[in-house]
């Protein structure tokens, strides 16, 4: 713990960024950090009001004189991503983030920060508690589980919110107005494994790929990092060109959002095959480091022998049927958009598999900006499952956020954006799923929405930053459109 952040400024947003980060919230274990904000909402005499879903809306009345404002909602998310390295011992369901100040960033080494959407929540708290803020009456609308499927959003209760100007502080990049975002859709697949027992000369090889950045699956997808459980299937295919290998046992990823870091799997191979197979990975390894040395020089594939053989194996037919499934699931960039320049358009995630008995259990999470290309990647994806005859269903289905260039939030953000630094900033949509248009669905009447937030690195993964500089300038901007607003 490094308890000095509390000493950086802008001194409201670290101050509450720093309860934050003490109070464990991983998706779907909210409930603590909820608490949290209702007693500093009491003590503040707040109205608080949660729905069914667990959502948390508190009412803050306007700075004096300003009451006559329309009502402007703030808006983010509880949850955190909880993903960790496998030398660390942090525990989720208890122990505090441990950060470290590095020049200008905010660091969590070992495990992912939480600045996603801590810093979004600490701002919305701190728009409260600063007196040196003017605003109209507010609405700070705290949402739960967006990590894992935006499940808050999707449940909320509209009928708590009054206001229909929302400024969602859930983004990543510093200078920047979002408004836009892709929708996207989650594919849960099972695949049969017919496991046996095997005669023969078999020794037990645990494989594993480790060492790779990972990263959140809308924004760093572009950057083509690379994917654990892509590689250990190559590696397993070519192996599986020219001998038998048997699948025991496959683990990688466990976020549906998240590029996964690290893959393993427990295999038999023949006997004789096995110093060659142990070569075969090393050379392998040489060919792909060639392709990722720029984006992920940390990339490690190791083959270990393991003295227990598995006793129940799946056999070498479906074993090179899952195989052959993995190499063939589409990864990555599927197409840019044609209408704004560098923007990711269509995009799907291979993010996670395990085994459980005689199953392997595997997630694909796809993203677009237009709705008929999602469709086409999951039905691309959906292909290659049926060719390999595994089942799936399809989850956790938002929609995309479409842009509004004529907004008159907008303006007001372009414009405050321009007084205090003498130019323009950037407007665009980003490929990720935020809860803005979701939102918008829930209550009557149109809202008019920006997102916005300081600068963000490596989200979604351990080493996740915050930009201290950057902070302040998303609380300088933000101040002035809630006073413009007002």
């Amino acid at each position: 713990m490094n308890s000095s952040i509390t000493t950086l400024q802008p001194e409201f947003i670290w101050k509450h960024f720093d309860a934050l980060r003490q109070i464990p919230r991983a998706s779907r274990n909210e409930a603590a950090v909820r608490e949290h904000i209702k007693k500093w909402a009491a003590t503040r005499h707040f109205e608080a009001v949660q729905d069914k879903a667990g959502n948390l809306c508190v009412r803050v009345p306007a700075s004096k004189g300003h009451e006559a404002a329309r009502t402007v909602i703030l808006q983010g998310h509880l949850d955190m991503v909880a993903e960790k390295n496998k030398t660390s011992n942090h525990d989720f369901d208890k122990d505090p983030i441990q950060v470290r100040i590095d020049g200008d960033w905010v660091v969590a080494d070992d495990t992912t920060l939480g600045a996603d959407n801590g810093i979004g929540v600490a701002a919305a708290l701190a728009s409260a508690d600063d007196p040196t803020v003017v605003h109209g009456p507010l609405e700070l609308l705290f949402t739960i589980d967006e990590e894992t499927g935006l499940t808050g959003a999707t449940e909320l209760d509209g009928s708590m919110l009054r206001g229909r100007i929302l400024l969602n502080l859930d983004s990543e990049e510093d200078g920047t107005l979002f408004v836009g975002c892709a929708g996207g859709c989650t594919t849960e697949i099972e695949f049969d494994l017919a496991r046996r027992a095997e005669s023969g000369s078999w020794a037990a090889l645990r494989i594993d790929v480790t060492g790779l950045r990972g990263g959140h699956s809308g924004l760093n997808i572009h950057e083509n990092r690379g994917n654990s459980i892509k590689i250990l299937a190559r590696i397993l295919n070519e192996w599986m060109a020219s001998r038998d290998v048997l699948i025991d046992s496959i683990e990688g990823g466990n976020k549906h959002n998240a590029i996964p870091r690290e893959a393993s799997a427990l295999v038999l191979v023949p006997s004789a095959f096995a110093d060659e197979a142990k070569a075969s990975a090393a050379a392998s390894l040489k060919q792909i480091i060639t392709e990722y040395s720029t984006i992920d020089p940390g990339l490690t594939v190791t083959v270990t022998p393991v003295r227990d053989l598995p006793a129940n194996p799946a056999d070498a037919a479906s074993s090179k049927r899952l195989v052959t499934m993995l190499v063939a699931l589409p990864h990555g960039v599927i197409s840019m958009s044609r209408d704004i320049p560098g923007l990711t358009e269509t995009s799907t995630n291979l993010a996670i598999i395990r085994t459980e008995g005689a199953k392997a259990l595997v997630t694909t999470s796809s993203r677009s900006s237009v709705a008929a290309a999602l469709r086409a990647v999951l039905d691309q994806g959906n292909a290659v499952l049926r060719l390999a005859g595994a089942r799936y269903q399809e989850v956790g289905a938002y929609p995309s956020w479409q842009p509004n260039m004529k907004s008159p939030l907008l303006q007001t953000c372009k414009s405050v954006y321009h007084s205090l630094y003498a130019k323009d900033p950037k407007v665009t949509a980003i490929h990720a799923g935020l809860e803005c248009g979701i939102i918008a669905d829930k209550v009557d009447g149109e809202v008019d929405i920006i997102s916005y937030g300081p600068q963000l690195e490596g989200v979604h993964a351990p080493g996740e930053k915050v930009s201290i500089s950057s902070v302040a300038r998303f609380w300088d901007f933000h101040k002035k459109v809630l006073a413009s607003l007002a």
